[in-house]
């Protein structure tokens, strides 16, 4: 019997090939989207689950429940993981984790390694496997020093790494260090990714902060015993506050803080582990590289949407074609054919043409994942569906479509009544009430996306061209490189430009200006009381000529200056914190932000996004601490030929320090680095609204055929009782048309919320307009109209005589 009805699907589906090819295309494109973008969701999602302790890892961080605001901060003080250990006896093992770089020596090597500082229970509490060596306690002694795979190879080549003495220079003093063991390279789906992992007993500045509660600069990871109540434990914690933090909280209250529920003002907390990749926004920041909730969700919806259209199309289409099969399903139940019988032949076409789609589906994203790979950064791979779940989950998605596909189809032909049929009346008043709402549905989605589409097009537009108050386009950053001490390379890169024709101006600072070549974005917040209340500004360590080099308009006062050597001792601060000093003249007020000597200011400057449009312009205060090191080098060049520059300044530089890559980047190219997830998830609405529109049409083209082809008698009847064939097309399209406006409407306000609440994320953002709607509305009203119409014509066009003999 399957054999027969296998037989009978073949022959069926290739007598309405076109159809079925639409049905085919449409699928398989679907499915092809779907592929990459639940792979895309499901590998981040799959972060940091190959910690065997994943459970019980958690994360400090701090709350503050500020007059302002609520903040939240995963930077933690030295002594504090110590003080946990030694008072807590839930805590099982604890690590400070620091980030930090290193130009790593061996023989005549010299190479550039990422650096982690931990305490001994980092490998004990993170599963990184030791490949070869002391797997015991790799880290025991101070001096001892463990290396990736990656790591060894780049230093080592193919020589035993194990037992080597390497010299490593990471804050100007070069130490020697031996390598205990050799780790595993970690996993893509790693948040935490380094080269060298040392103790962090010789992090910069370690002793010196071993008693500095308020000076926190890295993050904390604990592991908790197993029978441990999470939330008991956190409400222990609470007690740790007061007996640490005093000042902290009274300073806080002083000014003005809102007390949580329980009547805290600053609270320690404790995040899952496995939350750390996925940020929803609950928690402070944490180490790595994480994504939003929001947006998995948002491509979850979007793959979602893509194959739900195309399911709505396969309904459709296959309802559109029960008109024309009406005669042989009662020819069937006339020569004794069973419902079920009946159903399970409608099934089986389905089925074939459902796990064609499939097959052709996934080959479509097989061949695209490498470009899809290199737009958006992604790791994901094929191989990742041959998990077990992914595997079940393809399964039962593919059971769900050709029952949602093939179902109802099939019940709309049985339903049809055999004398009726035979005769050649069948009632279709329901099945096309049903396709309209189908199709509302279907263009519903694909106006959204066009409304997404262009918001966020908008949004990314005004985002690149708005002004940052600093001049970005002439400017070029480049990070002085791991383990090299930054004001001795700026003083003798200076040297070297000096005199060069084509550079402006030159200076460093400790920040970069957005995200360039090296990845790394830091920024530092400085709090101090000041006439009886806190300030809190973010600081910045320049060197001379920074508001030169950037075009940074000085409104009061002036810029440091080699004439002055108390300017070492000297702030120029911005607008915003201007108006937090509150003074009748700002310039020339002292500030107490150090402890031994005051910082007098000495100029305002007006205010710049330093930080990207998310954020608002905080305080800022420009210093020449030499606590804080020159990490970037900032060249301005004259406009004109900025290649030739840019050419010019690389080679200078590597012939200058021949052991540093050249890492280089305009300012411009670091501020649009800021906005690689909206800019990811604008071509990911792009994308999916071309293919919604697409796989729409498809769909719209078929039913349009279907249609035109059940009223052919009627068309003839218009046009030998004189309708001209404008009139026929508009009446022929004019009843899509309008359902496809109705749709429209209905997107409008889901569209206004959805991406009303997206624009909520930035500080500086675009006003949605009317206009939007109108040319969303307008683009879809356009695109089907077109599709319908261009059929409709081909009906009008047909000879009346052809017509009326058809029936």
């Amino acid at each position: 019997m399957i054999k027969n009805y296998i037989k009978t699907a073949i022959r069926n589906l290739w007598k309405g090939r076109v159809f079925n090819g639409m049905n085919l295309l449409g699928l398989s494109v679907a499915i092809a989207c779907c592929t990459l973008l639940f792979l895309t969701v499901y590998f981040e999602l799959s972060f940091d689950k190959f910690n065997k302790n994943l459970p019980d890892i958690y994360q400090f961080y701090f709350t503050s429940n500020r007059a302002q605001k609520v903040e939240k901060n995963s930077s933690m003080p030295v002594p504090l993981a110590p003080a946990i250990k030694q008072e807590y006896q839930d805590v099982k093992r604890i690590t400070r984790v620091a980030n930090g770089g290193a130009q790593v020596t061996y023989g005549d090597k010299q190479v550039g390694e990422n650096i982690h500082f931990v305490d001994e229970d980092f490998l004990k509490i993170f599963t990184y496997p030791i490949a070869k060596g002391n797997a015991n306690n790799p880290l025991k002694n101070l001096n001892d020093v463990v290396i990736t795979e990656y790591a060894a190879k780049a230093i080592f080549g193919s020589q035993e790494a194990i037992g080597k003495t390497i010299e490593m220079n990471y804050d100007g003093k070069p130490q020697s260090f031996i390598v205990t063991a050799v780790a595993k390279d970690f996993p893509d789906n790693s948040s935490i990714s380094f080269d060298i992992l040392m103790r962090f007993e010789h992090y910069p500045g370690y002793t010196d902060n071993l008693t500095q509660w308020e000076n926190q600069n890295h993050s904390v990871y604990i592991q908790l015993n197993s029978n441990t109540n999470v939330q008991g434990f956190e409400k222990r914690l609470q007690a740790f506050i007061p007996k640490h933090f005093s000042e902290s909280v009274k300073n806080i209250i002083r000014d003005g803080a809102k007390p949580d529920a329980d009547g805290h003002v600053m609270t320690l907390n404790i995040m899952p582990y496995a939350k750390n990749h996925v940020n929803d926004g609950s928690n402070g920041a944490v180490e790595g590289t994480s994504v939003s909730a929001s947006s998995l969700v948002s491509l979850l919806c979007i793959g979602v949407f893509i194959l739900f259209i195309a399911c709505i199309n396969f309904v459709n289409l296959s309802v559109a074609r029960s008109f024309t099969r009406a005669r042989e399903v009662g020819v069937r139940k006339t020569l004794g054919a069973s419902k079920l019988q009946l159903l399970g032949q409608f099934w089986v076409e389905t089925i074939m043409v459902c796990f064609g789609a499939l097959l052709i589906g996934l080959l479509i994203a097989y061949m695209i994942l490498p470009g899809f790979k290199s737009a958006f950064k992604s790791n994901i791979t094929m191989q990742m569906l041959l998990q077990p779940v992914q595997l079940l989950s393809m399964l039962g998605l593919f059971i769900f479509i050709t029952f949602i596909a093939g179902f109802y189809p099939a019940l709309i032909m049985l339903r049809y009544k055999t004398v009726q049929v035979l005769k050649g009346t069948v009632n279709a008043v329901k099945p096309g009430k049903v396709r309209n709402i189908l199709l509302v549905v279907q263009f519903s989605i694909s106006t959204l996306l066009i409304v997404c589409t262009l918001i966020t097009w908008q949004q990314m537009n005004y985002v690149k061209n708005i002004p940052l108050g600093f001049n970005k386009a002439e400017v070029l950053s480049i990070p002085v490189g791991r383990g090299q001490d930054g004001s001795k390379a700026l003083a003798l890169f200076r040297n070297v430009l000096n005199g060069d024709p084509n550079v402006v101006a030159l200076t460093g600072a400790y920040d970069n200006l957005g995200r360039g070549l090296d990845g790394s974005q830091r920024s530092s917040v400085n709090g101090f009381t000041y006439n009886g209340h806190e300030l809190r500004t973010a600081i910045q360590k320049v060197d001379y000529d920074y508001l030169k080099t950037l075009d940074i308009k000085l409104i009061d006062g002036r810029d440091f200056s080699r004439d002055f050597a108390t300017d070492s001792d000297a702030v120029v601060v911005n607008e915003n914190m201007a108006k937090l000093i509150n003074a009748k003249h700002t310039v020339g007020t002292n500030l107490p932000m150090n402890e031994n000597r005051p910082s007098r200011v000495i100029g305002v400057f007006k205010n710049y996004n330093f930080r990207s449009l998310h954020d608002e312009i905080m305080p800022l205060t420009l210093v020449m601490d030499k606590n804080y090191s020159v990490n970037y080098i900032f060249v301005k060049v004259k406009a004109g030929n900025l290649a030739q520059a840019f050419n010019n300044i690389s080679q200078k530089w590597k012939a200058t320090f021949p052991t540093v890559d050249f890492k280089g980047s305009w300012l411009n190219e670091n501020t649009e680095k800021q906005y690689k997830k909206e800019q990811h998830l604008s071509t990911i609405f792009i994308s999916s609204a071309i293919i919604a529109i697409i796989i729409s049409c498809i769909g719209l083209v078929a039913m349009s055929v279907m249609i035109m082809v059940q009223r052919t008698k009627e068309i003839g009847i218009r046009k030998v009782l004189g309708s001209s064939i404008t009139n026929i097309v508009m009446l022929l399209s004019g009843d899509f048309i309008k359902l496809v406006a109705l749709a429209a409407l209905i997107s409008f306000p889901v569209g206004w919320w959805v991406m009303n609440n997206w624009l909520a994320d930035f500080a500086y953002h675009i006003n949605i307009q009317w206009w939007i709607f109108a040319l969303a509305g307008l683009i879809a009203i356009t695109i089907a109209f077109l599709t319908v119409s261009l059929q409709s014509l081909r009906a009008a066009l047909i000879n009346p005589v052809k017509s009326l003999k058809s029936e």
